[in-house]
This record gives structure tokens, C-alpha cells and sequence, in this order.
């Protein structure tokens, strides 16, 4: 099964059996994740929603290589976890671009760093800014941006080796609620397009259905799945299906759901 409108998913399939992680703090053991079961598809949309603390993002980190764990196995396209892996891109809260170079240097800068920059490099970094609309201001600097724009050349950077997995932790959080459901929509309907497997980290609810394929709830202390719920809203996502009666529906599935993580 595929999840992307692409007819050509480049997706990779990431699994996860058996997954505990447990943090050493100076008042001792901090158990943060156990016995996480996952399989997520190429090309699909998947949102990771529950409490603080209840190892959100240290689950996205470990699929990214950036953290270890102490028991079970993962697997990102058949391959274990591994920082720097270039088929994996990442989109923190903060968009983290580089203030002394302009845009088009920033989206840039992932070929530098691997040292692939060649003859195509420059037609890759006005793609990638026209993909994400940002064509007119490649020669502007970063801090001359507002804060939806900078989260637009921090994705085009994520993109920039072509990725077959996106992580994106919070991405959106810093913004007000009208920039932020405006790319919520233009970020899933580019993951239509492109095909890519998408793990995204949200505290919102509203945020996660209306961007994601499923939404996996977690309960805290230790974090663990306390369920999957299917988001069947047809693609692509647009605003006007918030407040809708499926919508509601499904947000209200996912809210059943961590209630269960707080009552243990």
C-alpha cells in the first residue's frame, strides 16, 4: 500500500519492535520509552502525539541515528538508525539557519557538509525554493525573513539531499495559529507530491489530523503507543476540512486515546 498521490513513492519503511530507552539522571533510572511496536509505510504521513515527557521526540531521535536505545531493533529502509544518514532529513522547532548566509546558501549548506556540491547544485537550490515559495527571496538574508519563512528555507534545507524520510519535531509550534495551519496544509501536500515517509512530532491534536495518514498516541511514564488511529480524510489535505463532523470525529479518537496514558 502507498500513501502518497506520487505514482512513484520514494518513501523508505521504517520499523520498530521491541524499543526501550532509559536515561541515567543524577536521582537515577529515568525509564522514558518501553516496548514500542511500530511499522510505518513508505510514503506515509505519520504524527506522534501525547504529554511532555512522554518520549516524542526522543523516538524521533533514535530513528534519526542522533540517539540510542537500549532494547528491541530499528529499522529505517532496512538499515539501522545512523547519524548523518543522508536519506533522512530533519525539521526542528527552531528553524537554526545560518544568520551570515543568505538563503540560497543556507538551503545549500547540506551539500557542502556532505560534500556533494557539483555543476547541479544551484538549479537543486532554486527547485527546492520554488517548491517551498520562496523563489523572490534567495538573496535575502536569514534574519531579514519572518518566522513561517525561515521554517520554509529550514524545509527546502531538510530536502536538499532528497530524503526519503522527513522528521519534523515541532516545526510549527513558534508560529500564530493562522501561518501555522497554512503550512501545516502546504507541508502535507508537498509530502503528497514528494513521496516521502513523514514522522511529525505535535503537541496539537487539530495539527496531527489534519496533516497525517495516522496518528500514534502515547502515554507517559515510560512512554509507550496507547494507540493508532487512522486519519481517512481524503487527500490532499485542505483547510476547510477543520470543523468538519469526520474531523471532530477522529480528534476526539485520538483525545480517548491518551486519556488512557494518564490513567496508569
Amino acid at each position: 500500500m502507498t500513501y502518497a498521490n506520487s505514482p512513484d513513492v520514494k518513501g523508505e519503511t521504517i520499523q520498530l519492535r521491541g524499543v526501550s530507552k532509559t536515561y541515567t539522571t543524577a536521582k537515577g533510572s529515568l525509564p522514558v520509552l518501553r516496548d514500542v511496536d511500530l511499522q510505518i509505510e513508505a510514503g506515509e504521513f505519520v504524527s506522534f502525539v501525547g504529554p511532555s515527557g512522554c518520549g516524542k521526540s526522543t523516538l524521533l531521535k533514535i530513528i534519526a541515528g542522533l540517539v540510542g536505545y537500549d532494547e528491541g531493533t530499528v529499522t529505517i529502509g532496512g538499515q539501522p538508525p545512523r547519524e548523518g544518514r543522508e536519506d533522512i532529513g530533519f525539521m526542528l522547532q527552531q528553524s537554526v539557519l545560518m544568520p551570515w548566509l543568505n538563503v540560497s546558501k543556507n538551503v545549500e549548506l547540506p551539500f557542502v557538509i556532505a560534500r556533494r556540491r557539483g555543476p547541479d547544485t544551484p538549479k537543486r537550490v532554486a527547485d527546492l525554493l520554488e517548491l517551498v515559495g520562496l523563489s523572490h527571496a534567495a538573496t535575502l538574508n536569514s534574519w531579514e525573513l519572518s518566522g513561517g519563512m525561515q521554517q520554509r528555507v529550514a524545509l527546502a534545507r531538510a530536502l536538499a539531499l532528497d530524503p526519503g524520510v522527513m522528521l519534523m519535531d515541532e516545526p510549527f509550534s513558534a508560529l500564530d495559529e493562522f501561518k501555522r495551519e497554512y503550512l501545516n496544509i502546504e507541508v502535507a501536500q508537498m509530502a503528497d507530491r514528494l513521496g516521502t515517509t513523514t514522522i511529525l512530532v505535535t503537541h496539537s491534536i487539530g495539527e496531527a489530523v489534519l496533516m497525517s495518514d495516522r496518528i500514534i498516541a502515547l502515554g507517559a511514564n515510560p512512554g509507550r503507543i496507547v494507540g493508532d488511529i487512522a486519519v481517512d480524510l481524503p487527500r490532499p489535505r485542505h483547510r476547510d476540512m477543520v470543523g468538519s463532523d469526520r474531523f471532530q470525529k477522529i480528534s476526539n479518537a485520538v483525545r480517548d486515546a491518551l486519556s488512557i496514558g494518564f490513567e496508569v
